[in-house]
Order: structure tokens, then C-alpha cells, then sequence
């Protein structure tokens, strides 16, 4: 699975980071998640800066305040005029860093994000405005040598350098998402990823009938976009694979819906293969083959 520790933190600590990038006005929109076990509300200093290379925006510092179980820090962080965009020819990767400072201790978080926005208009798919075309393969997980993904960045720089070397430049994980060391290489590659909530539920498993699964694929996906939503790379989304169940289009249009409003970075299907609903933003359907 890659990394598993367990970290001491401050009792009000930076609990979970998110950045959602504005192109035109060459902003990053920062929400610092701030956890506090102190029982009772917390104050302090919020410092957040990012680089790309020799590319290093002023640092940005604010007062906050959260109450006893905590809350969100949000803030625009200026980039600058020359801040540099990511797509496949470019793929340009700023870190940030948020540093929290209070009587309680200092406490440090650092994510990677890029400068992109992954769109579509009419019937193509759009990057920073600028229209492209997916041309792609798919990954099944199938790792016979180790029986697991590769869970290093290395690895799967190998991979993503097949996928570049043979003229493509987009990657559809069938009925599952990989560990973060494959959205790391992607992003460093220019890799435009289509990742799925690990299920595909037929023969047999069905969705929107109110089994366990439904509420699994909500609480997989909250995980997925936590986990991975701030790398550029990852620009598509579906529930799965080629689902049954006689509710599914219920489930997944609302399923889609409430990606949409949760995380606007990427855009949102049912599923792979079929249903085809007016909520999802693109369709992977097998009609035209």
C-alpha cells in the first residue's frame, strides 16, 4: 500500500490541505482543514507558500481562529502573472506548504498541486482553456511479478514513459485507483488520468439498491478525492465499471451531482461502459466501436 505511519501533531494541527488553482487570474484557492483537541477554540498564525522550480511567490501569512472542533482556513494565494500552467507538454508542479504556528505548537503539512483546469467544451475536453484530444490506454491492474501495484514513484515513471513514448497521453484505471507514488509520476509526465471507485458491480452485485456498496462508493470516492485531489494529473472520475441494478441511473446521476458541487478540479461520469445520464460531464460508453 506504500506509506503507512503514525505522526504526534500538536492538539491543534493541520489536519488535511486542499488547493483549487484559478488559471485566468493565476491564483491558488487554499483550504487548510484545522483539527483542535483542545476543547476549546484556538488561535494562531497560518503561513502557506508555493514553489515550482526557481518559481517562488511571496509567502503568504494570516491571523486564524477556529472553534473547539476546529475549522477551515480558506485564502487565495497570489502566483503571480508568470506562474506556470501544467499540461502534457509543460507539466509544471508546484509545492506548497502551510505551516500553522499557536500556543499550542507549530504544526507543518506540504501537498504538490499544478496550475490547470480540466474542462470541456461541447463535445471536447479543454485544459486551460486550450482544446485537446485523449488519446490513451488503460491499466487493469495487472502487476503478475509482485501481485500488487508498484507503490513507488520510479516504477511508475517507467510506466508513464511507455505510455509518452508511444505518442499517448492518457491513462484509464479500470475499476480501481491506484496508490498516490502513480498520480506523483503522472503529474512530473504530463498524464492525464481517468481513475474509477474500485467497483464493478454486475453479475451478480448490483448499485442503488441499497446495499452496502452504495454507501461504500460515496465514503471510497470522499477517500480518493481527500487522498488525490490536489494532483493536476487527475482529471476524471467515474463510480466504476459497467454497473447493473434497476436504480443505477438514480444512484450514479446523484452520485455525479454531488461531485460536482464537492470538488470542481476534474470532471464526473457514471460509469465506464454504460449508464449514459444527462448528469455526468463526458460519456465512456462502447457504441462507437
Amino acid at each position: 500500500v506504500g506509506d503507512v505511519s503514525l505522526r504526534a501533531t500538536p492538539r491543534v494541527w493541520i489536519d488535511d490541505v486542499q488547493v483549487y488553482p484559478h488559471v485566468k487570474d493565476r491564483t491558488a484557492h487554499v483550504a487548510v482543514a484545522v483539527g483542535n483537541a483542545t476543547g476549546k477554540p484556538a488561535e494562531g498564525t497560518l503561513t502557506v507558500q508555493a514553489a515550482c522550480g526557481d518559481h517562488g511567490p511571496p509567502a503568504l501569512r494570516v491571523p486564524f481562529s477556529v472553534r473547539e472542533k476546529g475549522g477551515t482556513i480558506e485564502l487565495d494565494l497570489p502566483l503571480g502573472s508568470d506562474a506556470r500552467l501544467w499540461d502534457e507538454f509543460s507539466p509544471n508542479v508546484y509545492r506548497l506548504s502551510a505551516t500553522l504556528e499557536g500556543p499550542q505548537g507549530d504544526d507543518e503539512a506540504a501537498v504538490t498541486f499544478g496550475m490547470r483546469e480540466f474542462g470541456a467544451d461541447g463535445t471536447q475536453f479543454v485544459l486551460n482553456g486550450r482544446r485537446i484530444f485523449l488519446r490513451g490506454t488503460l491499466e487493469c491492474c495487472i502487476f503478475p511479478l509482485t501481485g500488487y501495484p508498484h507503490t513507488d514513484v520510479a516504477s511508475w515513471t517507467g510506466i508513464f514513459g511507455a505510455v509518452k513514448a508511444h505518442g499517448l497521453n492518457h491513462m484509464r484505471f479500470h475499476s480501481w485507483c491506484p496508490p498516490e507514488a502513480a498520480f506523483a509520476a503522472a503529474d512530473g509526465q504530463g498524464v492525464y488520468l481517468h481513475v474509477e471507485c474500485a467497483a464493478w458491480s454486475n453479475q451478480g452485485a448490483t448499485i442503488g439498491d441499497g446495499k452496502p456498496i452504495d454507501r461504500f462508493i460515496y465514503e471510497e470516492s470522499e477517500r480518493i478525492l481527500r487522498a488525490y485531489g490536489n494532483h493536476p494529473s487527475f482529471c476524471m472520475l467515474a463510480y466504476g465499471n459497467e454497473p447493473a441494478g434497476k436504480k443505477q441511473k438514480e444512484f450514479l446521476g446523484s452520485l455525479v451531482e454531488h461531485w460536482k458541487a464537492k470538488d470542481p478540479r476534474r470532471l464526473y461520469t457514471s460509469a465506464a461502459g454504460w449508464p449514459i445520464i444527462p448528469e455526468s460531464d463526458y460519456h465512456s460508453t462502447p457504441k462507437p466501436r
